[in-house]
């Protein structure tokens, strides 16, 4: 989010250019929804609800967004109007406080234990000795059902703003077994929580010698606890001369055309050495076509090719790599962005055979770049197949978006000709998984996330479809 402050010199209403994005300890663009101009009023702001997943970031991708434990993000602002006599670059740093911990948590007789009965158990800070949050273990339910065992989170201190746990259950060998991994958010109207155990209390007692070995329960914790940010500074200011890399883009539609900064100079310079085909010393091989290459421009655009071309993998003895699996398009594509940096004239198609060959060689930028041009070209023809590519590819932000697309369009989907083809193919699918099911079984995963309600008026809707057709 990009907002002008209330009290802020200049004009009332400000337009410019501006690009949001998390880059690579070397400056690389991870992550860019590319180049978009606002006219910002005084105490307003802009920007994006959703940039990027938080479980992609933290979790799933970690090693390539937070390296060292640090997340970069980047903000380059253009004037629409008039030329700036130099720029300025400007390094701030924040820093947010975190405390971690970990705890063994044995409760003796637990087979005993009565409903209701709270055991609780105080965490306090190892640096100041001082409580952070109670947890009362107890257990509810009744004869007529299992009873639960439940876990309450009382704050103790409130100035923790964020906790994040995970929950093992220690074996009779010692082994851990995950059970519950969750997040917390504190605030001054919310300062208890709830949670539920993995397993319960007839599970372990059915399982008694492997969990409950002489009667003990045996919980291993570990904790993280952030009390927001402790530190906020600005490091450094530049002041340079304006050049070239950093005046305004000419390009005004990026729906069709999307950019990664890169120096012009020097990216004309490598598409001039691929378009001559000079010095190459690789040639990439589709069923119908030669791509000539530089191992060296493929080495640092892509992981996987620099695996390939370092390794002793059998394309490194050779001058050739053989991509049997992609179209001519995908592949040129795929090229003209190692070498340049652009994406040109996406659509629905080549965006999709393009978001495949990114994936097969972890070009994360240009994943991107397709991800969010499919995202803004769903359509009830097209939802179903890009939810069947999301789900071959794990990209659990796009399957996101798909989902919840079609959930808010479920009738128009089931009524589209890609459904009713869909629908044909699930009967040839026999002892396969059929595209029908894994939509179904996504959107099911999806609902149990979201609203019963939501989940009973989609169905509703497709029985009524079924019915009428």
């Amino acid at each position: 989010m990009l907002e002008k402050e209330a009290d802020s010199k200049g004009a009332d209403n400000l337009e410019i250019k501006y690009e949001l994005s998390f880059i690579a300890k070397d400056g690389s663009v991870l992550i860019s929804r590319g180049i978009v101009k606002d006219a910002f009023p005084k105490g307003k702001g802009f920007g994006y609800d959703t940039f990027q997943k938080r479980e992609e970031i933290c979790i799933s991708k970690r090693s390539t967004f937070l390296p060292e434990d640090i997340l970069r993000a980047r903000c380059k602002i253009w004037k629409v109007l008039g030329e700036m006599a130099e720029d300025v670059r400007c390094i701030a740093h924040t820093r947010i406080g975190v405390e971690k911990t970990s705890f063994p948590w044995n409760e003796e007789n637990f087979s005993t234990l009565e409903s209701e009965k709270k055991c609780t158990y105080q965490i306090k800070s190892i640096k100041h000795d001082a409580p952070l949050i109670s947890v009362d273990l107890s257990l509810t339910g009744g004869l007529s059902c299992d009873e639960i065992i439940r876990f309450e989170l009382s704050l103790q201190d409130e100035s923790i703003k964020f906790s994040t746990l995970q929950l093992s259950l220690v074996d009779a060998s010692g082994n851990r077994v995950e059970c519950n991994q969750d997040e917390f958010w504190f605030d001054s109207l919310a300062k208890s929580k709830q949670f539920t155990f993995f397993f319960a209390k007839e599970k372990l007692l059915a399982k008694k010698s492997i969990y409950l070995q002489g009667d003990l329960l045996s919980l291993h914790w570990e904790w993280a606890f952030s009390k927001g940010v402790v530190l906020e500074e600005i490091e450094e200011v530049r002041y340079e001369s304006t050049t070239a890399e950093n005046k305004i883009p000419d390009v005004e539609n990026v729906k069709n055309e999307k950019k990664v900064p890169l120096s012009y100079t020097l990216s004309d310079n490598l598409k001039s050495l691929s378009d001559k085909q000079f010095l190459c010393d690789v040639t990439l091989k589709t069923k119908t076509s030669l791509f000539p290459a530089h191992k060296i421009i493929l080495s640092a655009s892509s992981p996987v090719f620099n695996e390939i071309f370092s390794s002793d993998m059998k394309e490194n003895d050779s001058d050739s790599v053989n991509i049997q699996d992609l179209s001519d398009d995908a592949v040129s594509g795929m090229l003209l962005y190692m070498y340049t940096g652009h994406v040109e004239d996406l659509s629905w198609e080549n965006a999709s055979h393009l978001y495949v060959a990114a994936d097969k060689y972890a070009i994360f930028s240009l994943k991107n770049i397709c991800s969010s041009y499919l995202k803004e070209c769903l359509s009830p023809s097209n939802a179903c197949l890009v939810l069947l590519l999301s789900d071959l590819h794990a990209d659990g932000d796009l399957k996101y978006a798909v989902q919840d697309y079609i959930l808010k369009h479920v009738k128009d989907v089931v009524n589209s000709d890609k459904w009713k083809l869909l629908m044909e193919c699930e009967a040839c699918c026999r002892n396969r998984v059929s595209p029908v099911q894994i939509i179904f079984e996504g959107l099911l995963s999806y609902i149990c996330h979201t609203c019963v309600k939501t989940w009973l008026y989609t169905w509703a809707c497709v029985l009524n479809v079924e019915k009428n057709s």
